[in-house]
């Protein structure tokens, strides 16, 4: 007899929001994060990449005036990354 399994329900451990500073982060995928204002204006985004087999984080950060992302040096961790968007 054959039997079919259901998807397995995925349960996250960690939150989907979150906030650092003034800025509040929101998981968007498991490797990207929308960072905004706590008014909702968006600052960029941070998103999980590999470097030399191992995980760094990039900020982008977004530039109204002109409609377009600003890429920000590769960090080795997310709050850095965040950081690099509160600073720069």
């Amino acid at each position: 007899m054959q039997t079919t399994t259901e998807p397995a329900l995925r349960i996250r451990t960690v939150p989907l929001s979150r906030s650092r500073g003034d800025y509040r982060i929101l998981d968007v995928r498991d490797d990207l994060s929308r960072v905004t204002r706590a008014n909702g204006e968006i600052v960029g985004y941070v998103d999980r990449i590999d470097v030399a087999g191992d995980t760094a984080y990039r900020a982008r950060r977004y530039v109204a005036t002109e409609c377009r992302f600003v890429e920000l040096p590769n960090v080795w961790s997310a709050d850095d990354a965040v950081d690099c968007l509160r600073w720069s």
